[in-house]
């Protein structure tokens, strides 16, 4: 007998009752997945009692009171992640998984997901940006998601064009993500929205500039270490410190350069090779910066609102008439300091890509207007 094609509906109804959380016990993968060349959460819809004849706990069928149409009813499935959907199911392992285990599994993570707070039942619109490197096809969380993901949109297409045209492209895409960004929001009535950032950082810079007017955002930070996607800060992590060099530095020039050092140190020399005039000064440098510091939602709201301040203060004294941004920082850091700019304020902003191969090692990439 074929299969019932599951409704909108069912599918709709087993994404919410997971959480779009894998429900196999003591799993908290998020279930995002490539199809069709669109991300959702849909995860691997898990039959507790197989279809097929030989499949997985297909003998208990009668014993549990199923007819073979009624095994494509939400009851009998479950919503996981690839992993453990081939656990349950393997021959050499599905004995493990008999009936009752896994109606009890599937029982208590939906009353689980049922349980949680209202903030923490809010449904919420991924953004993934990343144009560094292969695609993902998962996102793994360090604790539990926060969130329950109703969809995904994305742009992960490799960045390879690091010229003129190429970043203008790159302006454009980020555009035209943005507006189907913004559209999904609306149509879905999202509450919530999360952005997974793996980009060049002038990218990144401007598709913060364009989200400023959208709902609140968590912009997560990928720890490539772990593995995972963070956000909220360990107790013992180390706490952020900022050194702000200006005064020797600002001397009445018309442009600012502004240095920010987190994930590496902005050279004074590079900066001097790129400019082609005179100019003022900002530096920002984190204590032990470094490509290994993970950055978290605390500590990259701490920067940005110091940065914000210290340059619109600047810009009010000074009145400059471009600003220059030389950024080493991770990429939740950079989609943030592009929200923080205020074009009535800021005027235009020239954004730069860092590559040692190149001289100078800055190249100019894209500017926000």
């Amino acid at each position: 007998m074929n299969r019932r094609p599951l409704r909108d509906v069912e599918n709709f109804h087993l994404w919410m009752a997971s959480g779009g959380i894998c429900s196999f016990e003591g799993c908290s993968k998020r279930l995002i997945q490539n199809t069709n060349g669109s991300l959702t959460n849909v995860g691997i819809k898990a039959h507790i009692i197989g279809h097929a004849k030989n499949s997985a706990r297909h003998e208990y069928m009668e014993e549990y009171e199923y007819t073979q149409a009624q095994l494509e009813d939400v009851s009998n499935l479950m919503l996981m992640c690839y992993d453990h959907s081939k656990i349950i199911d393997d021959e050499k392992t599905r004995e493990q998984f008999p009936p009752d285990r896994l109606f009890a599994m599937k029982n208590k993570h939906e009353k689980w997901i049922a349980s949680r707070s209202q903030e923490q039942k809010k449904k919420s619109i991924a953004l993934i940006h990343k144009r560094l490197g292969a695609p993902l096809t998962d996102i793994e969380f360090d604790g539990e998601a926060p969130y329950i993901l109703i969809e995904a949109v994305e742009e992960q297409t490799e960045f390879i064009e690091f010229t003129c045209d190429g970043w203008e492209e790159g302006k454009r895409k980020n555009e035209v993500l943005y507006e189907e960004f913004s559209a999904r929001i609306r149509e879905r009535e999202a509450n919530a929205v999360e952005i997974f950032p793996l980009s060049p950082i002038p990218l990144l810079a401007h598709m913060g500039f364009l989200l400023t007017d959208t709902v609140s955002l968590s912009i997560y930070q990928f720890d490539r270490e772990r593995e995972v996607w963070v956000s909220d800060k360990p107790q013992e992590n180390e706490k952020v410190e900022i050194k702000i060099t200006k005064d020797s530095n600002v001397n009445g020039k018309r442009e600012l350069a502004v240095i920010v050092s987190v994930s590496g140190t902005v050279k004074v020399k590079d900066i001097n090779e790129t400019m082609d005039k005179p100019f003022d000064s900002l530096s920002f440098t984190i204590n032990n910066p470094g490509l290994k510091r993970v950055l978290y939602r605390e500590d990259v709201k701490f920067i940005q609102s110091i940065i914000k301040d210290e340059v619109e203060e600047l810009i009010q004294q000074q009145d400059y008439n471009r600003i220059h941004l030389f950024l080493a920082v991770p990429a939740g850091l950079a989609i943030e300091l592009g929200r923080g700019i205020n074009p009535r304020m800021w005027g235009e902003v020239c954004l730069y890509q860092y590559d040692r191969r190149t001289s100078p090692r800055y190249q100019y990439a894209l500017s926000l207007l």
